[in-house]
């Protein structure tokens, strides 16, 4: 259990960072989660590539390439999820795999291309 002073930080929180996951909020909430998510997944890779092969520089340009496709994947998801919650309404384990399947199935395979593409556009 958390003390008392803890858990009041964490209801502070819980109510300070609310307002960005509900409303116009929430399509920008997204947008920079997803860039932020991609920037720092290739922080780590970089962190990784440099340990394996010391000497090597970080490519802040890469990272902010990751940064801007993230970004630009963030609407599409948010307006997407919109979507098969509107189209697949309910939380029931069978309603759950049908969004998991059409997302799959559909979303997946554009969002893996736009992904590549993406990275390939920034390269120099």
């Amino acid at each position: 259990m958390l003390p008392r002073v803890g858990k009041e930080f964490v209801v502070r929180m819980r109510f300070n960072w609310r307002p960005f996951f509900e409303g116009r909020t929430l399509l920008l909430t997204n947008t920079l989660s997803g860039g932020v998510i991609l920037g720092l997944g290739d922080i780590a890779m970089q962190s990784w590539e440099n340990f394996k092969k010391p000497g090597r520089v970080r490519d802040w340009k890469r990272t902010g390439c990751m940064f801007t496709v993230g970004c630009s994947m963030g609407p599409m998801l948010h307006y997407w999820y919109i979507f098969l919650d509107r189209a697949f309404v309910g939380r029931a384990l069978k309603t759950v795999g049908k969004k998991v399947l059409v997302d799959q199935l559909v979303a997946s395979p554009f969002l893996g291309m736009w992904y590549f593409l993406g990275e390939e556009d920034f390269k120099v």
